[in-house]
C-alpha cells in the first residue's frame, strides 16, 4: 500500500505541475498554443488532482494506520464534512453564503459535489499526521490540524472561487460567493468555519479512535505540499499574489518543521531491547 499511495502522490504532482505550468502559458498571453478545450482540460486536471490526492491518503493512512481508522476518518468526513457543506450551500453557515459550479462533476441534492467530501479527507489525514508527527499534544492535535486545513484553502479558494457580485481576474471557478468578500470575493467567515470544521472532525474522529499509531513518513506531508502548491501556483497565474506568498511562507514553515522532526527522528539511538 506504501507504494501504491507514492504512486498516486507521483501522479498527482505531474499534474498539479501541468495544471500550473498550464496556467502559466495561457494566462501569460503565450502566443500559438495548440487549440484545446482548456476549459474542459481544466476541469479534467482538477478533478484527477483531488482523485489522485484522496487515492494517496486513503492508501497511506491505510498502511500506516489500518483500514479500520482509515474508514473511520472517511466515513467522518464523507457524513460529517458532507452534512455540514450541504447546510453551508443551503444556509450560508459556517462558510459564508456560496454556490457550486458544475466544474467537480455530479452534485449531491443539487448542491454539493460529490468529491467534495472525501476531499476533507484528503487533506484532514495529512493534517493530523503532520500534528501528531511535531509531537503535538493530543488535546492540541484538532486545533493543529484545523489551522493546517485552513492554511491550505488559503491558497484554494483564491484559486478556484471569486465574488459572483466583483468576479475581478477570477478564472476557472468551482464555487462562487454570493457576497463580495475582503479576500479576492472569499468572505474571511469562511476561514473561521473552515477552521471549526477542521476541528470537529479531528476531535470527533479521535474521540472514536483515540489511538494513533507514530509515523515519522513524508509521505502526507507531499500530499498537503503538492495539493496547496497546484492552488498557490494557480493563484499566483491569476493574479493574486497575496494568497500565494502567504501559502508559501506557512508551507515553508511546516515543511521546516516536519523535516527537521524526520532528521532528528532517523539520528536518535534504537533500543536493542
Amino acid at each position: 500500500m506504501r507504494r501504491a499511495a507514492h504512486g498516486f502522490l507521483w501522479l498527482s504532482l505531474l499534474v498539479a505541475m501541468a495544471t500550473v505550468i498550464g496556467s502559466g502559458l495561457l494566462f501569460s498571453g503565450v502566443q500559438n498554443l495548440p487549440p484545446l478545450d482548456y476549459n474542459r482540460l481544466s476541469t479534467q486536471l482538477g478533478i484527477a488532482l483531488v482523485v489522485l490526492g484522496i487515492g494517496a491518503s486513503l492508501l497511506h493512512m491505510a498502511h500506516t494506520q489500518g483500514w479500520r481508522a482509515t474508514g473511520w476518518l472517511l466515513g467522518i468526513c464523507v457524513v460529517l464534512a458532507g452534512g455540514i457543506e450541504l447546510i453551508g450551500t443551503l444556509t450560508g453557515f459556517p462558510f459564508g453564503p456560496y454556490t457550486y459550479t458544475d466544474r467537480m462533476g455530479p452534485k449531491f441534492l443539487g448542491h454539493v459535489p460529490y468529491l467534495i467530501p472525501p476531499s476533507w479527507f484528503m487533506m484532514l489525514y495529512p493534517a493530523l499526521h503532520i500534528s501528531f508527527m511535531l509531537g503535538v499534544s493530543r488535546r492540541w492535535v484538532p486545533f493543529s490540524a484545523a489551522a493546517l486545513l485552513t492554511l491550505w484553502d488559503v491558497a484554494m479558494d483564491a484559486a478556484v472561487s471569486t465574488s459572483k457580485i466583483n468576479p475581478g481576474a477570477a478564472a476557472f471557478v468551482y464555487w462562487f460567493w454570493e457576497v463580495d468578500g475582503a479576500f479576492y470575493g472569499m468572505p474571511l467567515q469562511n476561514w473561521l468555519g473552515w477552521f471549526a470544521t477542521g476541528a470537529l472532525l479531528s476531535w470527533v474522529y479521535l474521540r472514536v479512535m483515540p489511538d494513533w499509531r507514530e509515523s515519522h513518513a513524508l509521505t502526507p506531508l507531499g500530499v498537503w505540499l503538492v495539493q496547496g502548491g497546484a492552488m498557490a501556483g494557480l493563484a499566483f497565474w491569476i493574479q493574486r499574489p497575496i494568497a500565494t506568498a502567504l501559502w508559501l511562507l506557512g508551507a515553508m514553515l511546516v515543511a521546516a518543521m516536519v523535516f527537521r522532526t524526520a532528521r532528528r527522528y532517523a539520528l536518535a539511538p534504537r533500543s536493542s531491547g
